[in-house]
């Protein structure tokens, strides 16, 4: 299972089963706002990432990705 959060150096966002719903998050916590010249995209207020998490426990692999979940 994927799950995907944002994260900047002052917040972290809580875990969600898609990239779009970190993202909003990342919008509503005001991080990051909507790009107005790609709508698909977010801008960063403060640098920042959405982040994709495989499996759970331990063992489970972060890695970052770039707003609204494009690798």
């Amino acid at each position: 299972m994927r799950r995907y959060r944002y994260r900047t150096a002052a917040l972290t966002g809580p875990w969600r089963e898609t990239p779009e719903e970190a993202t909003r998050d990342a919008v509503r916590a005001k991080q990051a706002e909507p790009d107005e010249k790609d709508p698909t995209a977010i801008r960063w207020i403060v640098p920042g990432r959405i982040e994709e998490v495989h499996g759970a426990g331990a063992g489970a692999r972060v890695r970052a990705r770039n707003s609204l979940g494009r690798s």
